[in-house]
């Protein structure tokens, strides 16, 4: 196990009041904030919090999420690094820089994102929810008024073991795994995906560079920068690398792995701001993909579940407010499911529907936001952005 694991506790107990399935930024919210309620939790995660994911900056509003969390001092003290705002090439070829200076809950941070999210599955494990890494869900099956959730470790099913909770939070991701099993239906917006790769630092002619400075301004912003067939966001991690994604459609990709690195430099080549900036990707490296686009589910709730994170609505990166909106909706349902257990029939429907207000009212900016890039009318991406902007 990684030394940034969240370690597991000891086999779980045959019943609880919760089993929360994924141990992301959504899950483990809802998990502590259950935990702190007093109520039997039950988080399940497939990893130990040993490799990189993607999701590197936190906006400034996080803040009032760990502190209702009670995780904001643990999170100064794990030295992320500073963000002072985002620099962005969008609807013109200049950059425009938006200084959290200016945000009322002062500066954002760069993350080391498995280290985060290890961070506050540790915060539910000390505040009494039992964290299982390394675990894999065989079978989730609802019986009356109590779930069977079939568990297992390892490779093998040998050590598999049930739980009985009362409810299930689906905190899966877009796949939604439990919603979907349920009958719920995901409906995409688009069909946007991510080309990720972790880059090592470079000076200016190219080589790499040794000591970087983390809080100088030339790399500490955040860089935004549209292009013909799509967009770039790059950031520097405390690990003294570049976190790197080109954002396109899926159809627009080529097939391949070895097609990816090639068509990767030729988008590189289509900027200014983040070329300068990154350099060549190294031949040793190369880019993945990773699922990157809007949509919802048509039901965030049912009988014992309800959905959180990405698994009831995902958004676009380029809101930049994926983790705090996370954060938030694992609060929420924590908070619902702690309302219904203490009898409160309508809380889980208010959750549903604060979600669904949510989603109205991201995806109204997000076509405005869209909407301000008007540089390459032909582009077939750029086009269903304007058509959906209209």
């Amino acid at each position: 196990m990684s030394k940034t694991s969240a370690p597991s506790n000891d086999r779980p107990p045959s019943k609880c009041d919760v089993v929360v399935l994924g141990g992301g930024p959504a899950g483990t919210a809802a998990a502590l904030t259950l935990a702190r309620a007093g109520r039997s939790v039950i988080v399940v995660e497939k990893s130990h919090y040993d490799e990189p994911r993607i999701g590197e900056t936190l906006s400034p509003s996080a803040r009032v999420a760990l502190a209702e969390l009670g995780v904001w001092q643990t999170f100064l003290s794990a030295a992320h690094s500073p963000a002072p705002g985002v620099a962005s090439s969008w609807g013109e070829d200049g950059l425009h820089e938006t200084h959290f200076i200016f945000n009322a809950h002062g500066r954002g941070w760069h993350l080391e994102r498995h280290r985060f999210d290890a961070m506050l599955a540790q915060a539910a494990r000390d505040r009494g929810a039992r964290v299982h890494c390394g675990t894999r869900v065989l079978s989730c099956v609802r019986h009356s008024d109590l779930w069977q959730v079939e568990l297992t470790t390892g490779d093998d099913d040998c050590g598999s073991h049930n739980v009985r909770p009362r409810f299930v939070i689906d905190a899966t991701g877009r796949a939604a795994t439990v919603a979907r099993q349920q009958g719920a239906k995901r409906f995409p917006l688009d069909r946007l995906v991510g080309l990720a790769a972790v880059l090592p630092h470079r000076s200016a002619n190219g080589v790499p560079a040794g000591d970087v400075d983390l809080g100088s301004e030339a790399t500490a912003w955040t860089l935004v920068e549209a292009c013909a067939d799509g967009w770039w966001y790059s950031v520097l991690l405390p690990s003294r690398r570049w976190m790197a994604v080109y954002m396109t459609d899926a159809d627009l990709l080529p097939r391949g792995r070895e097609a990816w690195r090639a068509f990767w430099q030729s988008r590189l080549q289509q900027t200014m701001h983040t070329r300068a900036r990154l350099g060549a990707l190294d031949d040793n490296v190369v880019p993945r993909v990773v699922p990157a686009g809007t949509s919802r589910l048509d039901r965030v709730s049912g009988n014992g579940w309800l959905a959180v994170g990405d698994a009831a609505m995902a958004r676009d990166p380029l809101s930049g407010q994926g983790l705090v909106q996370a954060l938030d909706s694992g609060i929420r349902a924590g908070g619902a499911l702690n309302r219904v257990l203490n009898g409160d029939a309508a809380a889980i429907a208010q959750y549903a529907g604060q979600t669904a207000a949510l989603f109205y009212e991201y995806s109204r900016l997000r076509a405005v936001h869209y909407g301000r890039e008007q540089r390459w009318p032909q582009s077939i991406f750029w086009k269903r952005r304007q058509l959906a902007a209209a």
